[in-house]
């Protein structure tokens, strides 16, 4: 069987080929926009050489041709726009040599492949942002805001800068202040999606213009979200981190309820070969037991069901505000006015009627999720730290005894608190204080497991579920969150290099003996204990032992 280096050869051996006789092609047009640079039906041709250029150069190992070619297309694009009265040939002709110079040079190490890119990308710094504007101040404010938040950045203050830089290297964010000097950002963000890998990153366009056009083009253009001037930063931010939190690779479970077997079946098909989890009742009277254990991101309800109707199941939802967010999806094979309204009036999201065509499904499913997520998010987030708030950690906290119950396993209880948080905000404002809660989440994001739970559950007060460590484990968590949280440096505008310790509190779970209550209390007693015992240390509530970070 042959290797994919040998296959990749043959392909960008025919990828050469294909490409010097479009350059063969492209040199016949500038010939002839030599002589009637306003042709243009022959800009349309030589635009469509270039995108086929700018789409492909980085796949087959060459990603100046790919830039060259967005080059080309995006001059070509003007000239139709009516931006530009006339072809540049000159500035065509450079191009072309440029691109016949990428071809010639053969010598050069193997290109990297699109497998190799994905590869590449899997290795780089996960929380990469470009920043793209070309105000100097501007880009520097926005990149310190957006370090802030834990992420480092990259800057280009054009167009032709920004392509270099995500052809270098795709970052996971891009944030483009607009105008820029050298092009159309809308088409920028057209050829960035374009691109292997393109589709991935969260972009999010700042704009001087307030007009509605502006905004309907970015949705068009591929932008995840358009902001205006005067931004509102944390807005923009919270759309950020949303955006960003949408690439961890979350299972999204869909609770099916449908008596008939064969429906049933093929919807569970579908949306599994679609990524989902997905769980089917044939039963009603299974359907609480369901919804609690199994913790959906959707519900898909059959209208009528043996014994109940899904339009009760759905208001049965909705009595709980836990599911407040939750999306209902109706299939029935009711078409009529009368059902839709009783759907709309039992909390459903969506009335799709049998037989569903497989896309309408996919679609109502995917965009319901997505706008669930959302809602989620600014429900459940604390704004200022990005942790869960009271209600969603101590709601998580109670899924986590239950679970306990039915299968034992170390869990911990880790409560932080900022040593004299009171005096900060008193000597540094509450900007002062706010930073340092700030540092303090994101020390906690770096520093714990994925899958543990973090919330923020007083005013400077956050907390750490974290399953499978015992006792000297979890208290050897906290000691270096402590040894590492007192090297920050925090700063505000009028304050540069202070300092801040923390207490911390550990309790395990015991899940026959405590409710959270009583954990949550037990936490807090161990907090206490090491503020009494001259802060700056971690106690655990079991062992009454406490260890001091250096």
């Amino acid at each position: 069987m042959q290797g994919w280096n040998e296959t990749f050869g043959e392909l960008k051996e025919q990828y050469v080929r294909r490409s010097t006789e479009r350059l063969g092609k492209i040199v016949e047009m500038v010939a002839i926009l030599t002589e009637k640079p306003a042709d243009t039906e022959t800009v349309k041709d030589l635009a469509r050489h270039f995108h086929w250029l700018a789409g492909s150069g980085t796949m087959y190992g060459y990603p100046a041709v790919s830039m060259l070619g967005s080059e080309g297309e995006s001059h070509c694009e003007q000239v139709i726009r009516g931006t530009l009265p006339q072809a540049d040939v000159d500035r065509i002709k450079a191009l072309l040599h440029e691109l016949s110079f990428q071809f010639s040079e053969d010598d050069a190490p193997p290109p990297t492949t699109t497998i190799e890119i994905a590869e590449a990308q899997q290795a780089r710094t996960e929380n990469d942002i470009l920043v793209v504007g070309e105000d100097q101040t501007d880009l520097t404010a926005m990149g310190r805001l957006v370090e802030e938040q834990g992420h480092p950045i990259r800057t280009a203050r054009s167009m032709t800068a920004a392509l270099k830089e995500i052809v270098a290297e795709m970052p996971v964010g891009i944030i483009i202040e607009i105008p820029l000097p050298d092009g159309d950002c809308y088409e920028m963000v057209e050829q960035i999606r374009a691109m292997p890998g393109g589709d991935e990153p969260a972009i999010i366009i700042l704009s001087k213009r307030t007009g509605f056009l502006d905004k309907v083009r970015s949705i068009h253009c591929g932008a995840d979200a358009h902001f205006e001037k005067p931004i509102d930063t944390k807005a923009m931010l919270r759309r950020l981190r949303y955006l960003l939190d949408k690439r961890k690779k979350e299972i999204i479970k869909i609770l099916s309820v449908e008596d008939d077997p064969d429906q049933a079946a093929f919807i569970r098909a579908f949306l599994e070969s679609a990524g989902y989890q997905v769980r089917t009742v044939t039963d009603p009277k299974h359907f609480e037991s369901a919804l609690s254990q199994f913790q959906p991101d959707l519900v898909l309800l059959d209208a009528m069901l043996p014994g109940v109707t899904g339009y009760e199941l759905a208001r049965f939802i909705r009595q709980d505000e836990r599911y407040a967010t939750l999306p209902v999806l109706f299939l029935t094979t009711q078409g009529h006015l009368e059902a839709r309204i009783e759907s709309a009036r039992a909390g459903g999201d969506d009335h799709l009627v049998k037989p569903v065509p497989p896309a309408l499904l996919l679609s109502a499913v995917s965009s319901r999720i997505e706008r669930s997520r959302f809602l989620k998010t600014l429900l459940h987030r604390d704004g200022l730290t990005s942790m869960l708030n009271h209600s969603a950690f101590m709601d998580q906290a109670q899924r986590v005894i239950a679970e306990r119950k039915r299968r034992s396993e170390h869990t911990a209880l880790i409560v932080v608190d900022v040593d004299y948080f009171r005096s900060i905000n008193e000597r540094h404002g509450y900007p002062g204080g706010d930073r340092v809660l700030q540092a303090l989440s994101l020390l906690l994001r770096r520093r714990v497991r994925q899958s543990d739970i973090l919330g923020r559950i007083g005013g400077d007060e956050l907390a750490v579920i974290a399953e499978g460590l015992e006792e000297t484990e979890a208290l050897t968590l906290a000691t270096r969150l402590i040894a590492d949280f007192q090297g920050i440096s925090h700063s505000t505008p009028s304050h540069v290099g202070f300092y801040a310790t923390l207490s911390a509190g550990v309790c395990m779970l015991d899940p026959k003996e405590m409710t959270l209550e009583s954990w949550l209390g037990d936490a807090y007693k161990a907090l206490k204990a090491a503020k009494d015992s001259g802060r700056n240390c971690a106690i655990s509530a079991q062992s009454e032992q406490y260890t001091t970070s250096q």
